[in-house]
């Protein structure tokens, strides 16, 4: 299980509202839950819809590189 995925689930409180933030289906949602790939842009949504409690590269530390953060 992605814990960070499921941080964003209850933050959100369930499933189908952080599909709706982020565009994809509740399945899409359940798929990252369970190990399935995140991509960039999927993981941004994700910080999107959480206001920033979970972070892009949380979700994928391959994704820090990208990220120019100061």
């Amino acid at each position: 299980m992605n814990k960070f995925v499921q941080e964003a689930i209850e933050t959100l409180g369930k499933q189908q509202l952080l599909a709706e933030a982020c565009g994809v289906s509740q399945n899409a949602v359940s798929k990252w839950l369970n190990g399935g790939t995140i991509s960039l842009e999927n993981a941004l949504r994700i910080e999107k819809a959480t206001k920033g409690k979970v972070k892009a590269e949380d979700i994928s530390p391959e994704f820090s590189h990208l990220l120019s953060r100061t």
